[in-house]
């Protein structure tokens, strides 16, 4: 199967005031199903974007299905994935000799996430479950010799909830490193190593407030300290680091948790957050993933503000370091 862009929207270079504006916005796919979830790498000179594709966000019927691309306008189809019911929330790690993506598979009240993984680009290997069952894997980082990852058990009773961080050697074996917060409504955290020894961590907090904290721990990443954020949030984030300069792309919202939109922060060494660019968006949508190109960084994300979700990817300038900033 091949897939196209359907539409196209240029915009100057600043189209809210303090904000930096996309260059260019592409719908990858949109079909009519609710397209979401993006997960985006590049890996052996091609493009790989990973999305869930099913009847409604919260249906149980989604599969992961993998994009190939090699210059960003013409797509193929290279894996669908439908290890239960309803498949979501994918993530790719791309490495030197292996491109792997972790699948968040639901059937009933039963939830397990899973890794499969390609060598060639073409064949994959079976699914495996990953970490323990009813925990949901979240954005995975290389780091030296081995990953480092989070996974927050699923749950609709907060009290039950809480988020680990763990680790693994290979990719496919993961164990726990510590406990990061529990007991109140923890979901989606996202880790950023603000340097060797220390990490920073952006969590979502399902309900209640505030609905979004930082978690700093210092090697060996065992105690952590929590700072709320008053008025943030955080929903299908990543956090990347291009010329020293750290981005964090996430889902927000306009005053008083209304009107959902995807923006791009940058953060410093304190993890201070700057509004950089706010991406067209809104309704149902976020869950950004970005590349590198160039002077320039590609932005896949979903969004629902000409429909149903579909699929975009944005071109937009990459930050400026900052004169003295680490």
């Amino acid at each position: 199967m091949r897939h196209v862009f359907v539409s196209l929207f240029l915009t100057g270079s600043c189209w809210a005031q303090g904000l930096v504006g996309p260059l260019e916005v592409r719908a990858v796919v949109s079909d009519g199903k609710h397209n979401a979830f993006t997960a985006f790498v590049r890996w052996r000179d091609a493009y790989w974007l990973a999305f869930r594709k099913g009847g409604a966000h919260g249906s149980r019927d989604g599969d992961l299905i993998v994009l190939r691309s090699v210059d960003t306008k013409t797509w193929t189809e290279a894996l669908r994935l439908d290890v239960l019911p309803d498949d979501r929330d994918p993530q790719l790690l791309a490495t030197d000799k292996r491109l792997f993506l972790y699948d968040v598979a639901v059937e009933g009240d039963k939830l397990t996430s899973f890794v499969t993984y390609t060598d060639d680009g073409k064949s994959w290997s079976k699914p495996k479950p990953v970490y323990k069952p009813a925990y949901i894997f979240w954005k995975p980082k290389a780091r030296g010799d081995g990953f480092y990852a989070t996974a927050h058990v699923k749950s609709h009773d907060g009290g039950a909830r809480e988020v680990h961080l763990i680790t693994s050697r290979d990719g496919i074996e993961w164990e726990r490193v510590s406990k990061m917060r529990g007991g109140n409504w923890e979901s989606e955290t996202t880790i950023h190593f603000l340097t060797d020894t220390r990490i920073v961590a952006f969590l979502r907090q399902k309900h209640g407030s505030p609905a979004a904290s930082l978690l700093f721990a210092d090697a060996p990443f065992t105690e952590w300290e929590e700072r709320p954020l008053a008025g943030m949030h955080f929903a299908g984030h990543d956090s990347y680091t291009f010329d020293g300069v750290n981005i964090l792309a996430s889902r927000a919202f306009e005053q008083g948790r209304k009107n959902p939109y995807t923006m791009i922060y940058t953060f410093d060494k304190e993890a201070n957050l700057t509004p950089y660019c706010r991406l067209p968006s809104g309704g149902d949508c976020s869950y950004p993933g970005i590349v590198r190109d160039g002077d320039e960084m590609l932005v896949s994300y979903y969004s629902s503000h000409e429909g149903t979700a579909s699929i975009y990817l944005a071109r937009v300038p990459l930050p400026k370091p900052v004169a003295g900033q680490d």
